[in-house]
């Protein structure tokens, strides 16, 4: 089973977000994403048109990330089309500012989703379950806040201060928790959520950290820089966890959504 996921090229980190998300949901199932970006998918000296073409040819899903800035793109409306001639499934899914009652004729006549009130772990979520509910693959997928004893090691004072953040970040910016995680993805962080944590863009990068000890399920999203940052630039992703301390250094606001931003201020290694 193979999904392409078609973005605007700005638009790239919320994309890759989506498509790491979708790949540990769906690590047991070989389910395969597809993203031109990706070095799994287009390596160096490849043909990326050709590639491209190739995979849509393949794949079984076309997940569209919709903005109004995307809605324009030449290859995103390309990428569709090639889809839409072959019959393959198409998910729609309207974020930073675009609803889905505005999506012009032929998309328009697509049941799509809107994800712009969503934070990012919802927004993941909500795009992994609708592959599954696609492609009727069985895969449990997690609760936004996991069941307490579900997950071995974490100190409980975690989940219950990250669930004050979740609901209601602005009023705890600057506190501190400590949990226990298996590091996951390293990459640049978004520049305007490095600035809005108090970060510089350009140093800045984000690390996934796994609650427990298995690259699946629950995790949150956190930054770092500096020494911090090069040592989990070394890490080998599923191999090491480590007990943070996480600090909830700011919020980001973009449409109607709110996004608490964390830092990852202090660490051992387990």
């Amino acid at each position: 089973m193979k999904v392409f996921l078609s973005y605007y090229s700005d638009e790239e980190g919320i994309a890759e977000d989506i498509a790491e998300h979708l790949k540990n949901t769906f690590r047991s199932t070989g389910l395969e994403v597809f993203m031109a970006s990706s070095r799994d998918s287009i390596a160096l000296g490849d043909n990326w048109e050709e590639k491209i073409i190739k995979a849509l040819n393949e794949i079984d899903v076309l997940v569209v990330l919709m903005s109004w800035d995307a809605l324009i793109r030449p290859w995103l409306n390309f990428e569709i089309g090639v889809a839409w001639a072959r019959k393959v499934r198409i998910l729609i899914f309207c974020h930073k500012g675009m609803d889905k009652s505005a999506l012009p004729r032929p998309y328009g006549s697509l049941q799509a989703e809107n994800l712009n009130t969503q934070s990012d772990t919802l927004r993941n979520q909500q795009v992994a379950e609708a592959i599954a509910r696609t492609l009727s693959i069985k895969v449990p997928l997690p609760d936004v806040v996991p069941d307490l004893p579900v997950l071995k090691n974490q100190p409980q004072s975690f989940f219950l201060t990250n669930r004050a953040w979740s609901l209601r970040p602005a009023a705890h910016i600057g506190e501190t928790a400590t949990g226990r995680f298996l590091v996951g993805v390293v990459r640049a962080a978004d520049p305007d959520k490095a600035t809005a944590a108090g970060m510089k863009p350009g140093e800045a990068l984000y690390v996934r950290l796994f609650y427990g000890t298995t690259p699946e399920g629950p995790y949150i999203n956190a930054m770092i820089s500096g020494k911090v940052a090069g040592f989990f630039e070394c890490v080998l992703r599923d191999t090491i966890i480590v007990e943070a301390k996480i600090k909830l250094a700011g919020v980001y606001r973009e449409e109607n959504t709110t996004t608490p931003l964390l830092v990852l201020d202090e660490y051992r290694k387990v």
